[in-house]
């Protein structure tokens, strides 16, 4: 009796031959069988799919793909914001860092210089002293410069004045490297410092001022000025012309094209000047009130 062909793929009947009597399709699985009449049985030659698992597999690799399309749309985008996100900070931190640093060149004003507290220099809007920059003579101008320290401290007095280098004549060179300039000391503001201290907090509280001439910058430098003895009397010296002429007449102070030199108090003495060549030669400390050299 006649056998049933089988799909060698699913086991299910096989129909008749198609057209050219040497294959025979599986109308289940769409396997290709080629009919062999020797052997008397089929054999799987070529798999073509059906139409249901064509609409199958497309729909598979449709969702595959969209999947895949998803997941790196969603990387890409994750990636984009993370950039995004270290782009802005890094430009918050610019924009922040240069915020402070115009902070720190801007010129403070001297109603604002009993507030610093940062040491550090900071220039000073302020009049051009007495004379102006080229012609700068520091005896002249100390009521200029207590007008700013005492902005920084009522009580303020000077302590001492330095001379970067100042010619034999008395004109003091303010360009290139060399500064000139004020010290200044306020026993108020070191009695607040030191309540502060002994309260357990860190002060924050400046004791002591330089004021600093450069070129035509004027600028400060909050400072710590510990001595607790009695503030020295005013400043009184000879302006440094007059000053100079007569100390060069002095025995031991040498004639030179410049010097560099600074004033303070001394006890018994009053106050007095220092002079030193710019190669390092010291000469006889001069009185200010009168320019006559040690031993008056």
């Amino acid at each position: 009796m006649p056998t049933a062909r089988r799909c060698s793929g699913c086991g299910a009947a096989l129909g008749q031959p198609t057209d050219d009597d040497l294959t025979v399709v599986c109308p289940f699985c769409g396997l290709r069988h080629d009919l062999n009449d020797l052997a008397g049985a089929p054999a799987a030659v070529l798999v073509e799919l059906g139409p249901r698992m064509r609409r199958a597999n497309t729909a598979v690799v449709t969702a595959i793909v969209g999947i895949v399309a998803v997941a790196i749309g969603v990387a890409l985008f994750t990636a984009y914001r993370t950039a995004a996100d270290v782009t802005s900070r890094v430009q918050l931190a610019a924009t922040a860092v240069q915020q402070r640093a115009a902070e720190a060149r801007r010129p403070l004003a001297l109603t604002e210089l009993a507030a610093v507290t940062e040491y550090a220099w900071k220039t000073v809007d302020t009049a051009p002293p007495p004379g102006g920059f080229d012609a700068f003579e520091p005896v002249a101008g100390l009521p200029w410069a207590l007008t700013i320290a005492r902005a920084w401290a009522a009580d303020a007095v000077v302590s001492r004045i330095d001379v970067g280098r100042v010619s034999a004549t008395g004109v003091v060179d303010l360009g290139g490297e060399s500064t000139s300039g004020y010290r200044f000391r306020s026993i108020a503001r070191l009695r607040r410092w030191k309540q502060e201290t002994d309260a357990g907090s860190r002060s924050l509280t400046s004791t002591g001022l330089m004021l600093q001439l450069q070129g035509t910058t004027v600028r400060v430098l909050m400072d710590r000025d510990d001595r607790d003895d009695p503030a020295a009397p005013p400043a009184a010296s000879l302006a440094l012309p007059a000053l100079l002429v007569r100390a060069r007449k002095g025995r031991g102070f040498e004639d030179r094209p410049f010097y560099g030199g600074y004033l303070i108090h001394l006890p018994r003495e009053g106050w007095v000047w220092y002079f030193s060549a710019p190669s390092g030669d010291s000469f006889p400390r001069v009185r200010a009130r009168d320019g006559r050299v040690y031993p008056y």
